[in-house]
C-alpha cells in the first residue's frame, strides 16, 4: 500500500511538471528554429501547449472542487492552435499561453487543493492515507499515550475547542522536547500557539513557530520558499494538525482511535482533498 501510494503521489508531481515542460518546451523549439533561420509551421510546437492543456484539465478533474477555467483550457488550445483562423500563430502567443497555463496550475494547487484521490479510488486510497502510511514508516515507535494526546488535540481543534487544545498541546510539547521527539514537539507547539491566537483573535504575527528544515520529511505540505506570510502561517498549522492526525490514526488505541477517524472529513479539508 505504501509503495502504491507513493507512486500515485509521484504521478501527480510528474503531471504537474509536464504542464510547463510541454508548453514552454514547444515555445523553446519555436524559438530555436527561429534563431537558426529554419522555416517551421508554428502549429507543430503549439502541440506542446495543447498537450499541456489536456494535462492541466485532467489535474483539475481529479479535484473534488472543480476549477472550470482549468477544465476549459483544452478548448481554448484547440481554438488558438488547431482550428484554422485568420491570425497567425507566433512565438509570443506560445509564450503567453505557456505563462497562462503555469499560472492556472499554481492557482489550481493553492485554491482547489494540492491533492485529490484518483477517480474510481476508494476514499482511503488518496494522498491523505498515503501520508498516514508515510508517517507510520517515519515514526514507528510513538507511545499510545502521546498518540492519544495527539488525537485529543486534533479533535478539540476540529471542534473549535481552542482553549482546551492549547492546554493539552502546550503540556505535550514541553514533555516531548525534553524526550528528544522534536517533530511531534514542534507539531504540538505550533497547534498550541495558533489555537491561542485563534481563541484571542490575534492576527498573523510577524514571527511564529514553524517546523525546522530537518523536520520537513514529516510534513504533508512540502515547505517551499513561501513569501506570503499568511500562507506560511496557515501552512505551518495545516502540517502540524495533519501530523497529529496521522500519529493518532496509527498509534492511538480504543475508542479514541475511532473518534479520530470520525474527524476524517476535517483532516481531508486541511489536506485539501474535499
Amino acid at each position: 500500500m505504501e509503495s502504491s501510494a507513493k507512486n500515485r503521489m509521484n504521478s501527480y508531481r510528474l503531471m504537474e511538471f509536464l504542464v510547463p515542460a510541454f508548453s514552454f518546451g514547444g515555445a523553446a523549439i519555436a524559438i530555436l528554429f527561429e534563431i537558426q533561420g529554419i522555416p517551421l509551421d508554428f502549429h507543430y510546437p503549439a502541440f506542446g501547449c495543447v498537450i499541456a492543456s489536456v494535462i492541466l484539465a485532467y489535474l483539475a478533474w481529479l479535484r473534488p472542487k472543480k476549477d472550470i477555467v482549468a477544465l476549459s483550457t483544452p478548448i481554448y488550445s484547440v481554438i488558438f492552435f488547431i482550428v484554422p483562423s485568420d491570425f497567425s500563430i507566433g512565438i509570443l502567443l506560445l509564450l503567453l499561453y505557456s505563462v497562462s497555463l503555469t499560472a492556472l496550475l499554481i492557482r489550481l494547487k493553492y485554491r482547489f487543493g494540492s491533492n485529490a484521490p484518483l477517480p474510481g479510488q476508494a476514499e482511503d486510497a488518496g494522498p491523505l492515507e498515503a501520508y498516514v502510511a508515510e508517517v507510520s514508516r517515519l515514526l514507528p515507535q510513538v507511545s499510545p499515550s502521546v498518540a492519544g494526546d495527539a488525537g485529543r488535540v486534533f479533535i478539540r481543534f476540529a471542534h473549535g475547542e481552542y482553549e482546551a487544545a492549547v492546554r493539552l498541546a502546550t503540556e505535550r510539547s514541553q514533555e516531548l522536547s525534553k524526550d528528544g521527539q522534536e517533530p511531534l514537539a514542534a507539531a504540538f507547539a505550533i497547534v498550541a500557539e495558533q489555537a491561542a491566537h485563534t481563541e484571542t483573535g490575534i492576527p498573523v504575527p510577524a514571527e511564529f513557530r514553524q517546523f525546522l528544515p530537518v523536520q520537513h520529511a514529516f510534513l504533508f505540505y512540502p515547505e517551499n520558499d513561501i513569501t506570503d506570510l499568511e500562507l506560511e502561517y496557515s501552512s505551518a498549522l495545516d502540517n502540524a494538525l495533519l501530523l497529529l492526525y496521522a500519529v493518532a490514526r496509527i498509534h492511538a488505541v480504543g475508542d479514541l482511535k475511532s473518534d479520530v477517524s470520525s474527524c476524517r472529513k476535517f483532516a481531508q479539508k486541511v489536506a485539501g482533498t474535499v
